[in-house]
């Protein structure tokens, strides 16, 4: 973590180096940026400043950790900077080429197409069924609790139902599981791709290999019946499937085929509930080891709320739940990590970027930089209150769902949804470390997901509203 504030470092003219590690250093860096790549950003920061220099062979890559050179490339810039990456294209081997991997008018027209889905009023429609599937979960635990659960599990197949019900009007309850687990083992195996070079190519049957293509055909089937299904139908339900099978192609003139809307189901599937899934999961984690914060936030669900389900029209008044969630999407935002490819040389707060380029963001660390942030370690709900006086910070030194015209399509969607499942299991539930739990440590996979002694998963111990009334 960052120790201490440090002061602005003098901007650097466009023929001077830019500060960074140095090839050899970095390739004897390259065991511990696999084994922890969130302490090494942050260090490279500490060590360098807010725009750092690697060089691979004839590949530049820089890492960029300051609001203005963030907005350059996500926003002033952005048509310079694409997702010619590692990242995106190992991504797109599960996801293809939907919104989250696509770039330039493929990207735009999707985009345009899907934005309909998530205006307000849709949303809004969509939150009584965020509700019923959460209280549904809730019932499902009466018979298990007081006890030990695993809450990353539950988030995980809780939102994916979600995503089927309120994007595609299908209900997954029977399937989480086993979507739940296809989903992870592709998207382990991506950052395994991704981190380890010298890996077999993905189509000779090692057991790693064997496990991901499974894992993919589970996927691949379980979206081609829903779109099979779907286009049988003579009356379809207004959802965004069926936008997507009315939809015409812009530069064809024909409607879209097959695999384009498999990738923007998968997509969304994968992304519509992960990201929010590993929100949560860090949200109980931290109001369990922080007990005052869990007590303020039921004492807010009480008086707003009462005893009925929180609903959407509560939102707006469940002023400390939303700044949980903020907080905690600062601390542990799901997509940690952000690259764009300059597509013609630049400059970034003065440092010369040549063409092809690699460009490094990671909301992880501007979100806990001390220049922008007052005790950037500590979860502390009330920064985000609307009457603060004693902080501010940049606009782009807060970005958990990206920013700029690529702004996650589904933030408002997230925000709603998880906010509604916090304020719905806080109603009803108290959350205890587990009395057993060893150290948690943070997996950076494709979402930042919580490990404990090499496994993922988070066990909390979890009590009935009236068994924690002491509380």
């Amino acid at each position: 973590m960052y120790n201490q504030a440090r002061t602005e470092p003098d901007k650097a003219l466009p023929d001077r180096p830019t500060p960074g590690p140095g090839s050899l250093k970095l390739l004897f860096s390259i065991p511990r940026i696999q084994r922890n790549p969130l302490m090494y950003l942050l260090d490279c920061t500490q060590q360098y400043g807010d725009v750092v220099h690697f060089k691979a062979g004839d590949q530049d890559a820089f890492f960029i950790n300051s609001p203005t050179a963030i907005k350059h490339v996500l926003q002033d810039n952005h048509r310079n900077y694409t997702k010619d990456t590692i990242q995106y294209h190992q991504l797109a081997t599960v996801a293809g080429r939907g919104l989250l991997t696509s770039d330039g008018e493929i990207w735009l027209s999707h985009r345009r197409l899907m934005q309909p889905a998530f205006h307000p009023r849709q949303i809004e429609a969509m939150a009584s069924t965020i509700s019923a599937a959460t209280q549904d979960m809730l019932a499902g635990w009466c018979d298990r609790l007081p006890g030990l659960m695993d809450i990353d599990a539950e988030m995980l197949r809780l939102t994916l139902r979600i995503a089927g019900l309120t994007l595609f009007s299908i209900d997954l309850n029977h399937e989480t599981s086993r979507l739940t687990r296809a989903i992870l083992t592709a998207l382990d195996h991506i950052v395994y791709r991704a981190s380890n070079f010298l890996a077999l190519p993905d189509h000779i049957p090692t057991p790693r290999n064997r496990r991901f293509q499974a894992a993919l055909r589970t996927l691949d089937q379980t979206v081609s019946q829903l779109i099979e299904t779907r286009r049988k139908m003579r009356d379809r339900p207004d959802d965004l499937l069926s936008a997507l099978l009315n939809a015409v192609d812009t530069e064809t003139g024909q409607q879209l085929d097959n695999r384009a809307i498999r990738d923007e189901v998968l997509t969304l599937l994968i992304a519509g509930h992960e990201t929010t899934a590993s929100a949560l999961t860090w949200a109980w984690h931290l109001l369990a080891t922080h007990p005052e914060a869990q007590e303020a936030l039921r004492r807010e669900i009480a008086q707003v709320v009462g005893s009925r389900a929180p609903q959407y029209a509560d939102l707006s008044q469940l002023i400390y739940c939303r700044q949980v969630l903020e907080e905690t999407l600062r601390l542990y935002p799901p997509a940690w990590l952000i690259t764009r490819r300059a597509a013609q040389a630049d400059q970034l707060d003065g440092h010369a970027v040549p063409a092809g380029a690699i460009v490094i963001i990671s909301p992880y660390t501007i979100q806990r930089h001390p220049a922008h942030w007052i005790e950037p370690d500590r979860f502390k709900p009330e920064r985000f209150s609307p009457n603060r006086t004693d902080q501010s910070w940049p606009r782009f030194a807060y970005i958990p769902f990206g920013a700029g015209p690529r702004i996650c399509i589904g933030q408002n969607f997230g925000i709603i949804e998880a906010m509604l499942i916090l304020a719905s299991v806080a109603q009803q539930y108290w959350f205890e470390p587990a009395p057993t739990q060893a150290a948690i440590s943070i997996a950076p996979l494709v979402t930042l997901r919580p490990n404990v002694k090499g496994r993922h998963g988070l066990q909390l111990r979890a009590l009935p509203r009236l068994a924690s009334s002491a509380h």
